[in-house]
């Protein structure tokens, strides 16, 4: 599926995606739901990466959305990449940071990593772009 740089995303283009979002932040946890609910993904948001690496244990989502906030995510996406694949160990996973070097991210085990302020539409086409990959 290819998707157009910039402008909106079909409300429907993610629909049937499970998207398990990890935030510490209840405003972004919120946001984040809003946006990927808002194109169709069933989104489970999980306050803390410990819940988090606890509900992958027990489902497997399509595709992980982090907010990092401290060096925590980085400990969690190890601890995501070390479980077995059928555990959830090879989930794309994206990372939403206001700094952070990309390539770090990318060695740490995230598939994406997005900027804040986050651009909506930039989010739904990364999630979709790693689902026709996976």
């Amino acid at each position: 599926m290819s998707m157009p740089h910039g402008g909106f995303f079909s409300v429907d283009s993610l629909r049937g995606v499970w998207i398990l979002v990890v935030d510490s932040n209840p405003r972004g946890r919120e946001t984040l739901r809003e946006i990927l609910t808002y194109c169709g993904a069933l989104v489970t948001p999980i306050a803390s990466v410990n819940d988090a690496l606890g509900v992958m244990r027990q489902v497997k989502p399509d595709v992980l959305v982090v907010a990092l906030a401290d060096d925590d995510e980085f400990g969690f996406i190890r601890g995501v990449r070390n479980l077995k694949p059928e555990e959830g160990g090879v989930i794309p996973a994206i990372a939403i940071a206001a700094e952070a070097d990309d390539d770090l991210l990318r060695l740490s085990g995230y598939q994406g990593c997005l900027r804040t302020p986050l651009d909506p539409w930039e989010l739904c086409r990364l999630v979709s772009s790693l689902m026709t990959v996976s």
